[in-house]
């Protein structure tokens, strides 16, 4: 059985966390669950996806506007049912975001995407497709947001030098499988343990370097681990040689953390919980 479950949320950080909240809850159909009083939120969406908010006091690399193929942890995937995909584009282009390319953009297979940045920057874009790409049903939670246009995220971008090598380490030292090689579109998905989790890898096209660990952005993805099984995560992770940022520890309340960098500097980190955020 795997012991890295999956995703259990991204990490956005901004220099403006509450700003973000309130934009993120307006037009993309998400709900706080957890205010922790000094800028941190976690917001939930349809489908049981999470946005972690974390306040930070500088800029990243790319001054907090990255371009579609930075190198990096680069966009979050909404996902949006085919009926809702017009609605949902008419409501962003309503409250004025930023486009990005020639977008919307409909593909003969079905597919069909929107770009567009946060109010930080940040790229995001939806997306609606004939197929689920993942191997399960999402879990419906109690306490997310019903009857939402937009309702999860579906996958996480990372923008690599060297993607081919960067999925195989997802693959080894992760457990994801390769669902997708290439979609038609030069790229690949991998799904994690828990049948949900997709992450997405791109040729990178300019390499803008390391970002520091707490710059603005989209900074983290964080591997959802069982408690038991967190020390022993942590200690084959650092056994493969990866950059500890902050080591393995359990806090008081029961969290067990692990942060660290994947093969090209992304950041990322195990979480394991007494209880889930969203139950």
């Amino acid at each position: 059985m795997a012991i890295f479950q999956g995703i259990e949320h991204v990490a956005v950080f901004s220099t403006d966390t509450t700003r973000l909240r309130d934009w993120y809850v307006s037009n993309l159909d998400m709900k706080v669950i957890l205010d922790n009083g000094a800028g941190v939120y976690f917001l939930l969406m349809g489908n049981g996806s999470m946005i972690e908010l974390v306040p930070c006091a500088g800029p990243s690399v790319c001054a907090g506007k990255p371009q579609v193929k930075d190198s990096g942890l680069r966009h979050i995937a909404l996902t949006v049912d085919t009926q809702d995909f017009g609605a949902a584009v008419h409501r962003l282009s309503e409250a004025g975001v930023e486009t990005i390319g020639k977008t919307p953009h409909q593909f003969p297979e079905g597919l069909a995407t929107f770009h567009f940045r946060d109010p930080d920057g940040n790229i995001l874009h939806l997306i609606s497709r004939p197929n689920r790409l993942s191997l399960a049903v999402v879990p419906r939670l109690a306490d997310a947001p019903k009857d939402a246009l937009i309702q999860g995220i579906e996958h996480t971008c990372i923008i690599a030098n060297d993607p081919e090598a960067l999925r195989q380490w997802y693959i080894d030292a992760l457990g994801f499988q390769l669902i997708v090689r290439d979609d038609g579109h030069g790229t690949a998905f991998v799904l994690g343990a828990d049948g949900s989790s997709i992450i997405e890898f791109i040729q990178a096209e300019n390499n803008i370097g390391v970002e520091p660990y707490k710059a603005q952005g989209i900074r983290h993805i964080a591997i959802r681990i069982g408690q038991a099984d967190a020390a022993q995560g942590a200690a084959r992770l650092k056994a493969l040689g990866v950059e500890v940022l902050e080591d393995y520890k359990a806090l008081d309340n029961g969290v067990h953390l692990f942060f660290f960098r994947d093969p090209e500097g992304n950041v990322l980190h195990l979480v394991g919980r007494s209880q889930p955020l969203a139950k």
